[in-house]
């Protein structure tokens, strides 16, 4: 389970937010053949913008990013946001779920 949330997100939806992050990173990063398990936070959040809450800002993205397990913080870019280890382990969705049976 993902760990409290800051409180400046408490009140985004954070359910439908991980839900979309969790399919974008399994389809787009982990069952990609070339795509290795690195993702930016400026990356994820440009694409999944338009599918998440719409008060999230990249600042409030990050904050939500470092609240899951299933992402490891790896290294700060020049641009301020950080890349992330994406943890296949703890990214438990329902098509990984359903390949394990």
């Amino acid at each position: 389970m993902p760990t409290d949330p800051p409180t400046p997100i408490k009140n985004l939806d954070l359910e439908t937010t991980d839900r979309v992050v969790r399919a974008y990173l399994t389809d787009v990063h982990l069952d990609h053949p070339t795509r290795g398990p690195f993702i930016t936070s400026a990356d994820l959040f440009d694409a999944v913008d338009e599918e998440i809450d719409d008060r999230f800002t990249p600042q409030f993205f990050g904050m939500f990013c470092e609240s899951r397990t299933y992402l490891e913080q790896w290294t700060r870019g020049y641009g301020g946001s950080y890349q992330y280890r994406i943890l296949a382990d703890e990214l438990d969705t329902p098509s990984r779920l359903a390949d394990a049976d």
